[in-house]
């Protein structure tokens, strides 16, 4: 899938998620706790930064820039970090259904629902 940004430029991206995305996105929202057991700091955005860049360094299969594409999630944030704000909004939008997908509990099962057994069938 390839997000298009302003002068022409561009980052493709794959348009399915692995399990890997799953655990790099994950592991990017740990919330640093203070002694006392509750949370140090915390800031929302700078949460769905982290897990946006995560992400990205996962996705990006190639982009228009002169640059090798970002081996390691510090690569990714200096790259997006370089994008103009309405870039970066672009990105963030672009990507947005594979956050989507990797957040999504849908093939969960419902703990609400008795889990079925098919020994007993």
């Amino acid at each position: 899938m390839r997000i298009e940004l302003t002068n022409d430029q561009y980052i493709d991206v794959r348009d399915e998620i692995k399990g890997g995305d799953i655990f790099a996105v994950r592991k990017a929202s740990k919330v640093p706790l203070g002694d006392d057991g509750r949370p140090s700091e915390m800031s929302f955005q700078g949460l769905e930064d982290d897990q946006l860049i995560a992400l990205a360094h996962r996705v990006i299969t190639g982009w228009s820039f002169q640059v090798p594409l970002p081996g390691s999630v510090q690569a990714a944030e200096s790259v997006l970090s370089d994008l103009s704000g309405a870039d970066l909004r672009k990105f963030r939008a672009g990507i947005k259904p594979l956050m989507d997908m990797v957040k999504s509990e849908e093939d969960l099962p419902d703990p609400k629902q008795p889990a079925t057994n098919s020994l007993n069938s």
